[in-house]
C-alpha cells in the first residue's frame, strides 16, 4: 500500500509540473520534430557548409543551396546572401561568388521555406595570383620574398567536377504554346538547350478534334511517331520535360519521347500546365516511363496563369539546386551590368553605357527578357522597335561593329559598320567583327532576344 501511495504521489507531482508548463512549450516541442529540416551549401557537387573554400582572385563560382527533410527536398521560397568582406569576396543575389582580392570572407545564406528559416555559412579564402602566373614570367617559390614582401604560399584549387554546371536539355510538347512559354523561362534561368517534341502527323487545330484524337490514343495506349529526335541525348545530365496535362496524364507523344531514349543516371524534371487537372498522375507516369532516372519535384501552373509564372519558375529551379553550364556566365553578366543578346544559336554580351538611356533599358530588362523583330537598314545596321520610349542622350559619334544605339528614343539599332551622326549610345559588344555579326544576324528580318540572364 505504501509503495502504491508513493507511485501515485510521484505521478501526481509529475502531472502538476506538466500542467504548469505553457501549452505553447509542449506544442512547439512536438511540432518542431515534424517541421525539422536542414539547409546545405554546395559548389558543384562539393559540400561546403561550414567549410573554407579556396579561390584565386578574379574567379567566380556558383553557390547552390539545398533544403532537406531527411532525404526529401524541401522547397526553398527565398535566399538572401551576404558577404562579411565585400572587398575580398562579393556574392550576388543569385549566389554567384566572385573573388576580388586576397583575403577571407564569411558568406551567409538566409534560407526561407514553408517549414521555417535556416541560416548557413561557409568561408571563402582568396589567394592572390603568384608573380608571373598571368604574364608567363618566372614565379616565386613558396615563401620567397619579392621586393621585401613575403608572398603567400599557393593553395591548390580543389577539384570541382561540376563547377561548370550541368548540361541541360529542355524538351517540351505543346499545342497551345503554354509549355513553350515555361520552357523559355527555364532556358533563361538555366541556360539549357530547348527541344520541341513534334509528331510526324500534326494534331488538329480545332480544340474538340484534339480532345477526340487524344482520347483515342489514350484508350489504345498508342505511341505516335515523332518527327524530331535528340541525336546527342547521352551528353545531357538533366532533362526538363514539359507538356500539357491531357485527361489527367501526359500526352501519348510524351510517352513516345520517354520510350525513345535511355535515361539511366539522368535527372528528369517535369513541368506542365492544365485547365484545372492535378499534375500528380502525370508525374507518376514520367517516373514509370523513365526507368533508371531520378525524377525531381515538378512544376505546374494553370494555363491561364502562364504569363505571370516567371517568379514561381525561378523559385522552383533555385529550390532544386540546378545549375546549368551557361548559368554562371550569364548570372555574372547580370551582376556586371551586361546585356545578353541572342540571335538564333549565337549569344553576344554587351556592356551598357553610363547614362539614363542605358539605365532605362536595364530597368526594362529587369522585368523580363525583351524580344525584338529587327530588319536591315542602310547596309550597316539592324533596327527594331523597343515598344517603349527611353530617355535620349544624343551626341555626335562614329559607330563601329557591335554598337548598340537608341534611335528616336524608341528603337534599338545594332551596328555592324560605321556611321557618323547625333546618336544615343546604349552599349557595345566588345571585340566583335562585322563578319561575326553578319553571320549571326544574317540578311533580312531576324528575331533578337535581350536579357540580363
Amino acid at each position: 500500500m505504501r509503495k502504491t501511495a508513493k507511485r501515485l504521489l510521484v505521478l501526481f507531482l509529475a502531472l502538476m509540473v506538466l500542467a504548469a508548463l505553457p501549452f505553447e512549450t509542449v506544442f512547439t516541442a512536438k511540432s518542431a520534430a515534424k517541421t525539422d529540416f536542414s539547409a546545405h551549401l554546395q559548389i558543384g557537387k562539393k559540400e561546403v557548409t561550414k567549410k573554407t573554400h579556396q579561390m584565386k582572385a578574379d574567379t567566380s563560382v556558383k553557390l547552390k543551396v539545398k533544403a532537406l527533410s531527411g532525404k526529401k527536398s524541401v522547397k526553398v521560397n527565398s535566399i538572401q546572401y551576404k558577404s562579411s568582406n565585400t572587398k575580398a569576396v562579393s556574392v550576388s543575389k543569385n549566389g554567384v561568388i566572385r573573388a576580388k582580392a586576397a583575403g577571407t570572407a564569411k558568406i551567409t545564406a538566409a534560407v526561407k521555406t514553408k517549414r521555417g528559416n535556416r541560416t548557413v555559412w561557409l568561408k571563402v579564402k582568396v589567394n592572390a595570383a603568384q608573380p608571373g602566373e598571368e604574364t608567363g614570367g618566372t614565379s616565386q617559390q613558396p615563401g620567397q620574398e619579392s621586393n621585401g614582401v613575403q608572398q603567400p604560399e599557393p593553395v591548390p584549387e580543389p577539384s570541382l567536377p561540376d563547377e561548370s554546371g550541368e548540361k541541360i536539355l529542355i524538351a517540351y510538347f505543346t499545342r497551345s504554346g503554354n509549355a513553350e512559354k515555361i520552357a523559355d523561362m527555364i532556358a533563361d534561368r538555366t541556360g539549357g538547350m530547348k527541344f520541341r517534341i513534334e509528331t510526324e502527323n500534326a494534331y488538329p487545330k480545332d480544340y474538340d478534334a484534339v480532345l477526340e484524337q487524344a482520347s483515342k490514343e489514350l484508350e489504345q495506349n498508342a505511341r505516335p511517331a515523332l518527327k524530331t529526335r535528340v541525336e546527342n541525348m547521352s551528353e545531357y545530365d538533366t532533362v526538363f520535360l514539359g507538356y500539357p496535362v491531357w485527361f489527367s496524364d501526359i500526352p501519348m507523344a510524351v510517352h513516345s519521347f520517354l520510350d525513345s531514349y535511355d535515361f539511366s543516371g539522368k535527372k528528369i524534371i517535369p513541368f506542365c500546365t492544365s485547365g484545372s487537372s492535378s499534375p500528380q498522375t502525370s508525374y507518376a507516369s514520367v517516373r514509370a516511363s523513365a526507368s533508371g532516372a531520378e525524377v525531381l519535384e515538378g512544376f505546374w501552373t494553370p494555363g491561364a496563369s502562364v504569363g505571370n509564372a516567371r517568379d514561381e519558375v525561378n523559385e522552383w529551379i533555385d529550390g532544386l539546386g540546378i545549375t546549368g553550364r551557361n548559368q554562371t556566365q550569364s548570372t555574372a553578366a547580370e551582376e556586371e551590368g551586361k546585356v545578353k543578346i541572342t540571335a538564333g544559336n549565337t549569344d553576344f554580351y554587351a556592356e551598357l553605357e553610363d547614362n539614363s538611356s542605358a539605365q532605362a533599358l536595364r530597368e526594362m530588362l529587369l522585368e523580363g527578357p525583351l524580344t525584338i523583330r529587327m530588319h536591315d537598314y542602310g547596309d550597316m545596321e539592324k533596327v527594331g522597335p523597343l515598344g517603349k520610349s527611353l530617355p535620349v542622350n544624343d551626341e555626335n559619334i562614329t559607330t563601329g561593329p557591335g554598337d548598340l544605339i537608341l534611335y528616336q528614343g524608341n528603337s534599338l539599332v545594332i551596328y555592324y559598320d560605321t556611321n557618323t551622326w547625333n546618336l544615343t549610345r546604349l552599349g557595345k559588344i566588345k571585340d566583335v567583327t562585322k563578319q561575326e555579326l553578319l553571320a549571326a544576324f544574317g540578311n533580312g528580318d531576324v528575331t533578337v532576344r535581350l536579357s540580363l540572364s
